[in-house]
This record gives C-alpha cells, sequence and structure tokens, in this order.
C-alpha cells in the first residue's frame, strides 16, 4: 500500500510540475511586454493549486488554525522546516502570492528551479556573506514590491522533528523590509517522507500561524533577542499544533 502510494504521488507530482513547465514560456512572454499584473496572477494561482495538489496526493489531512493572524499587505513568515512538504504546505495553504528563501542546491534542479525563479524565490550561500547580503537587499525589494517571503531561520531541515535554534541573520530580511514577522509552527509533514523511510505516508498535519510581530514591535531589539522571541512563538505554536492532532 505505502508502495502503491509513493508511485501515485510520483506520477501526481510529474504531472503537476509538467503543466508548470509548460506555463513557463508564458511567463516569460508576459515579462517580455511587461505584463506584470496578470503575470503575478497566474504564477500565484499555480503555485498555491500545485502546492495543495502535491500535497493532497500524499493522503495526509491538512488543519490549518490562525489564518486571522495574517496582517494585509506584505509580510516575513518564519517557520520551523521539517520536510521537503514544508514548501507544498506553505504555497498551499497561505492566501498571499508568497516566494521562498531557499538554500542554492536547488537552483541545480531542472524546471523546479525555473518555477521557483518565477515565484520569486531567492537563492542563498550562507557561506558567501557577500552574495546573502545582496540575496537579502534583493528579498527585501520584492516585499516593499508587495510579495511576501517565507524563511526557514534554523537553516535547514530539522531531521530530530524538534525545533532548532533560529540563526540570528534571518531576522535581517524583514528588518530591512520594515514589515511584519509572521511566525508559522509546521507539525507532521516529516511523517510523510523523512521519517517514513523515504516512501510517501500519509499524515496528519497542522498548520498553526501565531500572532503577528509587527515592526513596532521589533524596532528595538537586536537580531539575536528577536530571533529568540521568534523561536518561542514558534516553538509555542508547535505545542498547541501537537496538541491539535491527540
Amino acid at each position: 500500500m505505502i508502495l502503491m502510494r509513493t508511485i501515485y504521488w510520483v506520477v501526481i507530482a510529474f504531472f503537476a510540475t509538467l503543466l508548470g513547465a509548460l506555463l513557463l514560456p508564458v511567463l516569460w512572454f508576459l515579462k517580455l511586454i511587461r505584463c506584470n499584473k496578470l503575470r503575478q496572477g497566474i504564477i500565484s494561482r499555480y503555485a498555491h493549486w500545485w502546492g495543495r495538489v502535491v500535497l493532497a496526493a500524499t493522503g495526509s489531512k491538512v488543519t490549518v488554525r490562525g489564518l486571522e493572524n495574517i496582517p494585509p499587505g506584505p509580510a516575513v513568515f518564519m517557520a520551523n522546516h521539517l520536510s521537503i512538504f514544508d514548501i507544498m504546505l506553505m504555497l498551499g495553504y497561505i492566501a498571499k502570492p508568497i516566494a521562498f528563501m531557499a538554500k542554492k542546491e536547488l537552483a541545480k534542479v531542472p524546471v523546479i528551479s525555473s518555477l521557483m525563479v518565477e515565484v520569486g524565490c531567492l537563492y542563498l550561500d550562507r557561506e558567501d556573506v557577500r552574495q546573502a547580503a545582496k540575496v537579502f537587499r534583493r528579498g527585501a525589494e520584492q516585499i516593499r514590491n508587495g510579495l511576501s517571503m517565507v524563511i526557514f531561520p534554523e537553516g535547514t531541515r530539522n531531521l530530530t522533528g524538534n525545533i532548532g535554534d533560529f540563526k540570528s541573520g534571518s531576522m535581517k530580511l524583514a528588518m530591512k523590509a520594515d514589515v511584519p514577522i509572521v511566525p508559522v509552527a509546521i507539525y507532521g509533514t516529516r511523517e510523510i517522507y523523512e521519517g517514513s523511510k523515504k516512501r510517501i505516508t500519509p499524515s496528519r498535519i497542522v498548520l498553526q500561524v501565531m500572532p503577528t510581530i509587527s515592526p513596532e514591535d521589533y524596532k528595538d531589539m537586536g537580531s539575536t533577542t528577536l530571533a529568540s522571541r521568534v523561536r518561542d512563538m514558534v516553538a509555542a505554536g508547535w505545542q498547541q499544533a501537537s496538541e491539535a492532532t491527540i
């Protein structure tokens, strides 16, 4: 049964991504003729659909809590990182145009990397300080232009299932853009793949959106203090999410 579910997921994920590949020439043409609003609308709707379809193919049940905490306008969403499926979850269930700060290795993945660029994702090399600073400046500019960004402040997937320390440097994106931070707790995605011997297994997933931290709230904080506060809020949300699955 698990093998059949894995094969089914691969087929659905392939064709959902193939549709995106077929959209790429249209997106490039719209960019060429500067129909940016239409282009962004198509990108956002496709990304939202793709996230839901690919996640639904795992057979998982998704519960979303705290959507009322999402502020109007652009924001920086900061979440714990358990699985590759965190990206599908955020794309599918956050009702805003969003893009990700992604690790540079993803830039090498055919088709997916091109689609991520069209969505507005930026590739970050944490070992290159100059490149990272340039990416954060570009990310802040995108946010000021109305695109919300998602960043995983742990820096990588936490394979233990726990919440690691949040990197203080991750806070600079919101600080540069002067926008709200939305702490988000993700629960249950690890059990889909990473925690199930690399086979697709249905899971009970909870996306818990915590109260926003406004620029007025964090303006007098250092990045280390802010990182600690965001992590504490995500940890509290993770606890609430775990209780919701009992």
